[in-house]
């Protein structure tokens, strides 16, 4: 008797793993659903900036989406810890924030992020960010 053997290109495992850290639940559930049907994207979220680092080493993420303003951290901050750890040091950082000043922008850059979009973009903007973010040919 055989046993059929399913074809692993049926259900291929999504090829972007996207970690959102945001402290809002509302913004958590508002990424969640604008990815909810795009197959080659896992989403992660984190509400809590301080476990960010432990929940990015757990998962290991292709993008990392992240709020400027957080409480007891700033987003600027955060950036800087996942440069400083070696499991995310490379991992792309999308900023989100409300705010748009070009003050904020270059400070997020300085500290190592690689994409700066305004909260919340419209779901073709993001999922574009996401995807020219996640191809290898961009992380060179």
């Amino acid at each position: 008797m055989s046993v059929p053997v399913a074809d692993s290109t049926e259900n291929p495992p999504p090829a972007i793993k996207v970690l959102l850290v945001d402290d809002q639940r509302i913004i958590v559930e508002v990424v969640r659903r604008l990815l909810a049907d795009e197959p080659d994207i896992a989403f992660h979220f984190c509400t809590d900036p301080n476990e960010a680092v432990a929940r990015a080493n757990e998962i290991g993420p292709t993008v990392i989406l992240q709020d400027m303003v957080m409480p007891h951290i700033d987003g600027i901050e955060m950036v800087r810890r996942f440069r400083a750890n070696p499991q995310t040091a490379r991992t792309r950082i999308i900023v989100l924030s409300g705010m748009d000043d070009p003050e904020s922008k270059s400070g997020a850059f300085a500290a190592g992020a690689n994409d700066y979009l305004r909260k919340l973009p419209p779901r073709e903007k993001l999922l574009e960010h996401i995807r020219a973010q996640a191809d290898p040919q961009k992380q060179q």
